[in-house]
């Protein structure tokens, strides 16, 4: 049963890529005359598999979410958040070394050095906010586009470039690929769960105020991911309040699969 699982999320993830070239470059698409800038050619499917991910975002994530930000002490909280982002290091070093930037690199090799003594439970550099690299972005320092906006089913918010760079993370990832299903299960539920809970009055306030809120979302991610790129250069972007797992949580996915379904 877990194969069949692990392979239907496989095929998802391909399947959207493969449709978004198709769409991309025979020319279709779906955007509306006053979207005719925004790189959307699949926005009626995206729009169907954006309300599938609200609705596992309302009855599951959100819940999960606020009973972890009102009832887990802030004693547990800030050494399970050290746990999870010390252990996303080895990959964040990997991908700012492929980008050539050596001090990020050398940041993410010391914090999970550093950290080690304390079970990765410490943080080295509590004044500065953690590394996060991925394939998506190195992709993106390397001068690939963007392509055409996807929305994934449950994972959220992507692009071509960013979906891609997700699947090649799955193979990348040295914890995701040494670790037991239940180390990588609990990495990613939990850093799942971390980030809903940072942006839950993000999100009521984007839904409350928002014409659109599926062009909304679109627009903060496309924003965030090239903050992301230029390492924050961007000052006065928001992280995007993505419904699904933060990038960072899916090359977990299949290994939550793994145990969900042992």
């Amino acid at each position: 049963m877990h194969f069949i699982l692990r392979s239907i999320v496989h095929l998802l993830c391909v399947f959207s890529l493969i449709f978004a070239l198709i769409l991309s470059s025979s020319g279709l698409g779906f955007a509306s005359p006053l979207e005719s800038n925004v790189n959307d050619p699949l926005e009626s499917p995206n729009r169907i598999i954006f309300e599938f991910n609200i609705r596992l975002d309302r009855y599951v994530m959100e819940p999960v979410a606020i009973a972890y930000r009102d009832f887990l002490p802030v004693e547990l909280k800030i050494p399970m958040v050290n746990l999870i982002n010390n252990l996303f290091m080895p990959l964040s070093f990997i991908h700012a070394m492929l980008q050539g930037d050596l001090n990020r690199a050398e940041e993410a090799a010391v914090r999970f050095i550093g950290s080690a003594p304390t079970l990765f439970l410490g943080n080295p550099f509590p004044d500065r906010a953690p590394i996060h690299e991925d394939a998506g972005q190195t992709l993106g320092v390397w001068g690939v586009q963007p392509g055409p906006y996807i929305m994934l089913p449950v994972l959220g918010p992507s692009n071509l470039r960013d979906a891609a760079g997700t699947i090649i993370d799955v193979f990348v990832d040295p914890f995701g690929v040494l670790a037991s299903s239940g180390a990588s299960t609990t990495r990613g539920i939990g850093s799942a769960v971390k980030s809903r809970a940072n942006s839950l009055e993000q999100v009521r306030d984007l839904q409350k105020n928002s014409l659109d809120y599926y062009a909304a979302v679109r627009s903060l991610y496309g924003q965030y991911r090239e903050n992301e790129i230029k390492n924050g250069g961007m000052k006065d972007i928001k992280a995007a309040p993505t419904i699904g797992l933060e990038n960072e949580s899916a090359p977990a996915l299949m290994k939550i699969f793994d145990a969900a379904t042992k």
